[in-house]
């Protein structure tokens, strides 16, 4: 009988690392992304349907989903950034310095879709609104992605199930020191 070359894969475990701004522990950063992620994402999208339709709605609609996910964005980046310079672990990770400066670069978009609409909505449009607005969206996905990778596959700001960890004698593997 012949022996397989392939060994198995050793599972690991993930360490989870809680949160500091968190409320009854669910980190707020994660809840407050939320909305920059929704409105900064469908900018492109009001765009396209101003430049289809014709209609100012859209144009209108466009700056106001600019301003709200820029001001969102704003209060989300000052959580995720205290959050990240408060817990050392966090900072180890090349992951979430990616996301921390994709997401900069977020706000830096949106904040140039606002100054570009300000004057006129519909005629900041075309090009560059729709130009913008496109490079936000890709840039919302990557950040997404990214933070995505902190929380489910590094385990930044999620909790474990404490009664599971302290059965399997795992609470004291899963929680690295936070500073």
């Amino acid at each position: 009988m012949r022996k397989s070359l392939k060994q198995p894969v050793p599972r690991t475990q993930s360490h989870t690392v809680e949160s500091v701004l968190a409320i009854a522990k669910h980190p707020i950063h994660p809840m407050l992304v939320t909305f920059p992620i929704a409105f900064l994402s469908m900018v492109v999208v009001t765009d396209v349907l101003y430049l289809w339709l014709g209609a100012t709605f859209w144009a209108e609609l466009s700056f106001w989903l600019n301003v709200g996910g820029l001001g969102f964005g704003v209060l989300a980046g000052i959580v995720g950034t205290i959050d990240m310079m408060s817990i050392r672990v966090v900072r180890r990770h090349v992951s979430a310095w990616n996301h921390f400066i994709v997401a900069v670069m977020v706000l830096a978009m949106a904040a140039l879709g606002v100054w570009l609409r300000l004057p006129g909505h519909a005629e900041a449009v075309w090009p560059w609104g729709l130009v913008s607005s496109a490079t936000m969206a890709l840039l919302v996905m990557v950040a997404g992605w990214l933070g995505g990778t902190l929380s489910f596959r590094h385990g930044i700001g999620v909790y474990g199930d404490e009664e599971t960890d302290a059965a399997s004698g795992r609470d004291a593997e899963r929680k690295p020191p936070a500073e």
